[in-house]
């Protein structure tokens, strides 16, 4: 093994600074001290990737892709643009969903109603999507922090985190403060989406459970590329988010976020700004439940990703009978990587980054990955290095450091990590360790 799979572990991080967003807050309950940071986990003959990570960025620079070469067979031009990251859910372009297929997502949590979603969920037999988010609403100790629930029991948010997780839901990114990625640098996103996926991976080991690659992305607001928050977009979010993963978007609101009603609850830990003119809290039930079952899509049967919040009471409140509603219409209930695997029919690791992003003669499927045997690209998934993992083998020196792959990407049913085999080393990728011990190097 060569000099620049040897080097020393660097200095940990500082992690970002708490911070607020969403509707007006005012401060509240103040939460526990966060535990000593144990230091990265780097397993027997590990060693960490190389220092290639500028000091502002979590991830390395991508390369630019090769100028578009004739394709072999005439195909229409591409309508994707380096400013619409890959996913679903755009107000313009295509967004195929499967038929009668209803994808919950649920946004800005763990919070303190989390558990009476998670408890729904259950009794339903539902499976749902959370994208979270480390500190909003969570106080300045984020998922180490604590509350106090109605039958005074003092509840650690990492703890919600293990249940969600332990109930078979899926996680998704949704930052670390929830801004508008409209409004900060490029360094910032990179930093709000990066340190979003530390912060989770350590709460979740901390609370006992599996760390978690975080592939699935959602923006707040669904800023820059929702019109209704933002109009021009700026290049800058969607370079950062293509360089991290899938960017999931929504066809249905439940408006659930708007305002809130008379007597509703956002979070314990913060005494809400009141809404002008807010609604009763019977009349937000009836309109959350009518954006979902009087909209076009549910009628006409088609598949929708709607977007929820579980950080408020009258969502918990109505979604039994949303969900009854659907499936009373023959609607059958996924996580959003089952949308993953119906449209591009590769896991949501492999998709993003690649050599191939926005390359018009390569099938949208193949953007993550490269070909590095004698099969062509798309036809052998053990032959190829795709999304996180073609970033790693790249940031690790590529085929002069690694060889060529011995056989696809795999997840130790004991510890969570997913490895990646080579002929002179395995790549292990390790989302509980800041950059760059989340690329881990075990030489052969």
């Amino acid at each position: 093994m060569t000099r620049s799979l040897a080097l020393a572990l660097l200095p940990l991080s500082a992690l970002l600074g708490a911070a607020c967003s969403g509707p007006p807050l005012q401060p509240g309950v103040e939460a526990a001290p966060m535990q000593e940071d144990p230091g990265p986990t780097i397993p027997q003959g590990g060693l960490c990737a190389p220092a290639l990570l500028d000091a502002e960025l979590s991830t390395p620079e991508i390369p630019e892709p090769p100028p578009p070469t004739p394709c072999e067979v005439e195909v229409a031009p591409s309508q994707h643009t380096p400013v619409r990251p890959l996913g679903i859910g755009y107000t313009q372009g295509e967004n195929p969903i499967p038929a009668r297929t209803v994808y919950l997502t649920l946004d800005d949590g763990p919070s303190e109603w989390t558990h009476e979603f998670l408890d729904i969920l259950a009794d339903k037999g539902v499976k749902a999507t959370f994208f979270v988010t480390a500190k909003q609403l969570k106080g300045a100790e984020g998922l180490d922090g604590t509350y106090v629930d109605v039958q005074g029991r003092t509840i650690t948010y990492r703890d919600v985190l293990k249940r969600i997780v332990d109930d078979g839901h899926a996680l998704g990114n949704h930052t670390v403060n929830h801004p508008d990625l409209a409004r900060i640098t490029r360094a910032q996103i990179s930093s709000e989406i990066e340190q979003n996926e530390l912060l989770v991976n350590r709460a979740l080991v901390r609370a006992g459970a599996q760390p978690r690659l975080l592939p699935l992305f959602r923006p707040p607001y669904g800023s820059p590329w929702y019109t209704g928050v933002a109009g021009m977009v700026p290049p800058r979010a969607s370079e950062r988010v293509s360089s991290h993963g899938l960017n999931i978007m929504w066809n249905i609101t439940s408006t659930d976020a708007a305002d809130w009603a008379i007597g509703e609850s956002y979070s314990r830990t913060a005494t809400p700004v009141p809404t002008p003119d807010p609604p009763e809290y019977d009349e937000k039930i009836a309109r959350l439940k009518n954006y979902v079952l009087s909209s076009t899509q549910f009628a006409a049967g088609e598949g929708m990703i709607v977007l929820m919040h579980d950080t408020h009471s009258a969502t918990r409140d109505v979604l039994p009978q949303i969900i009854d509603g659907l499936r009373a219409q023959g609607y059958t209930f996924e996580p959003v990587e089952h949308y993953v695997q119906w449209r591009w029919g590769r896991p949501s690791l492999d998709m993003t980054p690649g050599p191939g992003l926005y390359q018009s003669c390569v099938p949208e499927r193949d953007w993550g990955c490269e070909a590095l045997g004698d099969a062509p690209l798309g036809s052998e998934r053990a032959s190829e290095v795709c999304g996180r993992f073609w970033l790693a083998y790249h940031a690790l020196g590529g085929a002069a450091e690694l060889g060529t792959p011995l056989g696809a990407p795999e997840r130790s049913a004991e510890t969570g990590i997913y490895s990646q085999a080579f002929a002179r080393a395995t790549i292990e990728l390790h989302p509980e360790n800041p950059p760059p011990c989340n690329i881990i190097a075990i030489p052969r």
